[in-house]
């Protein structure tokens, strides 16, 4: 591991010296007690996790260094675009408000993925329990709501050429030996919660937390003037299908994807890269021994409508008829197995 890889996850490292625990025990850690959730965010504030405030450029000074870089022809060419790095936020803020969202339950509640890693170690391999992503966090966390719904939407709104609004959200963490995600385009599935009547324009900004590099996993783009008209060919959903698994649109055949180039995101903590909605990505293992954490926020033209809270309302109305229905047809199953066994043999 180089430098960057070594340094991943310094500010848990600290946050774990603080508390007495070991690296171990914090990464261990799924729950906790209001006490021991105050103590940790307390300690969040102290030393390396002091406050840090978000950059203070207006308008007018995002715009000027847009038009400089030439960084709006370039996300037009490339349906990618990095932010300089005078953009970029202080990494110690990132890990700071990502590590209150992820030890503060109680304080800052929102939507929780858990996933079973198989984890190599001495020849062995066990499974762990792991925090895999937060969604619908935003509006709870005051620091990541002036971030998303201020400076960050003034920067993809400067890009973009008109006003943006969020549209939703994710913090993906991906776990020592956590598995990336298969090649897609974000723009069909995000428009299966309305529809025609909903956006129909989506851009994508990615903030690292974490350095992001090929060993990590990072983000994997293939450039090029990606649109609704020019976009890869997409695997149909399952109809009734799990709205995030087979029922999720989007999914492009790897036959398809081996057609294309994708290129690696190498960036630093707190550095920025907006994407469009038709734009082919994917990500890999995480092969290093540190969580590679990395928020993902959508957002749509605001003439198009303000949908977030609404879009968290319809996607667990889709997500509990799924389990309603799976759990029906389960039954179902259940019931006919158990008649078949009443048959004499």
């Amino acid at each position: 591991l180089d430098v960057d890889d070594c340094s991943i996850d310094s500010a848990d490292v600290a946050l774990s010296e603080m508390l007495g625990l070991s690296m171990n025990e914090m990464n261990g850690i799924q729950e906790l007690s209001n006490e021991g959730e105050d103590n940790v965010l307390a300690a969040l504030h102290e030393g390396p996790m002091k406050k840090c405030s978000l950059p203070g450029f207006s308008v007018e000074d995002i715009q000027l260094i847009v038009r400089n870089k030439s960084l709006r022809q370039i996300y037009t060419d490339e349906s990618v675009c990095i932010l300089p790095g005078e953009l970029s936020l202080p990494s110690s803020l990132m890990r700071r408000i990502t590590d209150e969202l992820v030890y503060g339950t109680c304080k800052y509640p929102s939507n929780r993925t858990y996933e079973s890693i198989s984890i190599q170690k001495s020849g062995e391999i066990t499974m762990h329990r792991k925090l895999t992503r937060l969604e619908d966090f935003v509006n709870n966390h005051d620091e990541w709501k002036e971030l998303c719904h201020g400076y960050l939407a003034k920067c993809v709104s400067s890009i973009i050429g008109e006003e943006m609004v969020l549209y939703k959200e994710k913090l993906n963490f991906k776990p020592p030996g956590g598995s990336g995600f298969a090649p897609h385009l974000d723009s069909p599935s995000l428009r299966i919660a309305f529809g025609d009547s909903g956006p129909r324009t989506f851009v994508t900004v990615m903030l690292a937390i974490d350095n992001m590099t090929e060993q990590n996993g990072c983000l994997r783009v293939s450039k090029k003037n990606w649109s609704e008209e020019n976009h890869v060919e997409v695997v149909e959903p399952e109809k009734d299908g799990n709205p995030d698994a087979g029922g999720r649109a989007g999914a492009i055949p790897l036959e398809v994807a081996d057609k294309y180039t994708f290129e690696p995101i190498i960036c630093k903590g707190g550095d920025i890269a907006i994407f469009n909605g038709w734009c082919p990505h994917r990500s890999s293992f995480n092969l290093t021994p540190f969580s590679r954490r990395a928020v993902f926020l959508t957002y749509n033209p605001a003439r198009e409508g303000d949908y977030h809270d609404m879009y968290y309302q319809k996607m667990k109305q889709m997500r509990d008829d799924w389990k309603n229905k799976a759990m029906l047809n389960d039954l179902d199953h259940q019931a006919e197995m158990k008649a078949l066994d009443t048959i004499p043999r």
